[in-house]
């Protein structure tokens, strides 16, 4: 089924797959059963994040990898992106991200 999430006060909707596609993230970790999560009142469940770069995150986990022409060209973006990479524990995007900033 979907999921929906808040992330920084940006929804996104996505599935438990997606979510858990990279097994040693946390977002598996989160998603995988073993934890309770809390889901707000509206259905969503809030990650207390910079929503900004998520699509990228999705992005990277629905392709099972890094497509490198849809990752930003500024550096500082980047750069955001791959500390979002890092607090998620996607360790395949972070490598990948580096290479280019």
């Amino acid at each position: 089924g979907r999921i929906k999430l808040d992330i920084g006060g940006v929804n996104f909707t996505t599935s438990r797959l997606t979510l858990t596609r990279d097994s040693e993230s946390m977002l598996a970790a989160m998603f995988s059963g073993r934890h309770d999560i809390r889901v707000e009142d509206d259905g969503t469940i809030f990650i207390d994040r910079d929503g900004t770069h998520f699509r990228h995150i999705l992005n990277y986990l629905r392709d099972g990898g890094v497509k490198l022409d849809a990752l930003p060209r500024n550096r500082q973006v980047l750069r955001e992106l791959r500390n979002e990479a890092v607090f998620y524990q996607l360790h395949g995007l972070v490598q990948q991200i580096e290479k280019l900033i």
